[in-house]
């Protein structure tokens, strides 16, 4: 299928350079919005949109401030509120370069579905249905690594340190898993500010729950070393809305989307969000 792809730049919060790109649907019935997860950027995410393309939803993505082409310091962020001023500041200018009155998704992975979900949290509105990738609400890692991230976030917030994010830990793709090593735009590191962070607005999702209007699907992966999946199953389960759908990927690691089976996981996000469009 032919179809264009447009890649450009933007201000994000605090005058911060953005890099974004969009897989143009050549006749959108669609259009999804993807964040993706620490450490990686939206290039990675081409034969998923390609996928969907195909179904006719045009994809859009950029790199968080921190990651892939766009500015700021490597797996940082001064406070979480500056990804949701960023996200705004892409939903409108997906808006202008797909117009009209398209249904709208979004998908976020990992850290990206952390995002998602305190845009949803915050503002609601504005989307047909979000999809969440093995979504950041905690790390798999023992309480006293938790606990280290914690001091660092208070003592040196701005000094990063390696995630320990592998990937093997990502994929049992041996080709995804080379992929990965070669690609230069790929980091792995965090922030002890980051992490706080994080935590804090992980916090405050768990405590206060979402209650959301519109279509939700869950992908969890039981075999994720990254995130703690028992704990986005009982978020999920708790979640009092119009429609959860929670997908458990058996076997697979915390990329979903480059993992093993990866077509079946195209599939089924694609279908999901055609029973949407219809």
């Amino acid at each position: 299928m032919t179809f264009e792809v447009r890649e450009g730049w933007t201000m994000g919060s605090e005058g911060t350079k953005l890099a974004w790109r969009l897989w143009a649907a050549p006749d959108p019935r669609g259009t999804l919005l993807l964040v993706h997860g620490l450490g990686e950027h939206s290039g990675r995410y081409g034969p998923l949109a390609e996928n969907l393309v195909a179904e006719g939803i045009s994809v859009f993505s950029f790199d968080l401030r921190g990651h892939g082409l766009s500015e700021g310091p490597r797996g940082d962020v001064s406070a979480f509120p500056r990804y949701l001023e960023d996200l705004l500041v892409m939903e409108e200018l997906l808006a202008g370069e797909v117009p009209g009155p398209l249904p709208r998704f979004l998908l976020g992975h990992s850290l990206g579905g952390l995002i998602a979900l305190h845009r949803l949290q915050r503002f609601g509105e504005g989307y047909r249905g979000a999809v969440f990738s093995a979504p950041w609400l905690a790390v798999a890692q023992p309480r006293w690594l938790r606990r280290l991230g914690r001091v660092l976030g208070w003592l040196f917030p701005r000094i990063p340190v390696t995630a320990g994010i592998g990937p093997d830990r990502l994929t049992r793709d041996p080709e995804m898993a080379e992929a990965w090593r070669r690609d230069r735009l790929i980091h792995t590191r965090v922030t002890g500010g980051l992490f706080r962070e994080a935590e804090r607005v992980q916090e405050e999702l768990l405590e206060s729950g979402l209650f959301p209007t519109i279509p939700l699907l869950f992908l969890l992966p039981d075999a994720d070393r990254v995130v703690d999946t028992r704990v986005t199953l009982e978020f999920a389960r708790g979640i009092v809305g119009r429609g959860v759908d929670i997908e458990i990927l058996h076997g697979r690691r915390h990329e979903p989307f480059n993992d093993l089976g990866r077509e079946e996981v195209f599939r089924h996000v694609a279908g999901w969000l055609d029973d949407l469009l219809d």
